[in-house]
């Protein structure tokens, strides 16, 4: 098995943490840069998030499998009151703004890509992971 380490990129403008699979990473406003597998799951929606079958609405996301579980930490200027420290993440859902982003992720499933963005705790229902993460880029990854 690989053993990957969490490498530090410096930039003048935003620092991005690269948590190439094994590590920890903050919360946002940190950014950070992940690898994974990307999936589509369907979970139970409104009005009581907790049977399709009962008459739910049907929620499909967007979701990154990492490789390796990785510990999510506050960031020392973290402003979220909602954000918790996580132990043992192994998926993240997916949220973004950009069709670019939203193109390259929905032509992917079952993909390994790299995303960078930042990540956030769950807060609603329609949040299915204890952790996720607001996507500003996203490519395959490049063997």
């Amino acid at each position: 098995m690989k053993i990957f380490l969490v490498l530090i990129s410096l930039s003048v403008l935003s620092p991005t943490v690269v948590v190439a699979t094994t590590g920890v990473a903050h919360y946002e406003p940190e950014n950070v840069q992940v690898f994974g597998v990307i999936e589509q799951q369907t979970f139970p929606g409104r009005p009581e998030y907790h049977s399709i079958k009962a008459g739910d609405e049907v929620e499909r996301g967007w979701y990154l499998r990492l490789p390796v579980a990785i510990d999510v930490q506050l960031a020392k200027n973290n402003a979220d009151g909602n954000a918790e420290p996580e132990v043992g993440v192994r998926v993240l859902q997916l949220t973004w703004a950009g069709k670019a982003v939203e193109a390259v992720i929905r032509r992917s499933v079952g993909q390994r890509l790299k995303l960078v963005g930042h990540l956030f705790h769950g807060f609603n229902g329609h949040h299915h992971t204890r952790v996720l993460m607001w996507v500003d880029g996203a490519e395959r990854e490049r063997k």
